[in-house]
């Protein structure tokens, strides 16, 4: 499953493991691998284009109604120094949220 990796600072991030949800069966593990990354990526350039400039948020929002998320994403994490961490944040959030759902 591609869809489900990213790449930020040359480190390969496995989001559905980090989630915890690469032990369910594959079908399952299917079905919420793009809606999660989608959540997580997302909430992560939401929050680092917190102080961008207008002009720059509409490239990037192009770049992500496109569909070339990698792309989008090798921007970003050339741009925001930290947004490994952002990303990292928005996974334990989206974590604690599905935990406290059970």
């Amino acid at each position: 499953m591609a869809s489900d990796k990213i790449i930020i600072k040359g480190k390969e991030i496995d989001i559905m493991k980090e989630l915890g949800v690469d032990q369910a069966p594959l079908e399952i593990q299917e079905k919420i691998a793009e809606r999660m990354t989608d959540i997580v990526l997302r909430r992560s350039v939401m929050k680092a284009l917190e102080g961008f400039p207008e002009e720059e948020i509409k490239n990037i929002n192009a770049g992500l109604t496109s569909g070339n998320t990698e792309e989008t994403i090798k921007i970003l994490d050339e741009k925001i120094p930290n947004f490994d961490k952002i990303l990292s944040e928005q996974i334990v959030l989206l974590q604690e949220e599905l935990l406290s759902k059970k």
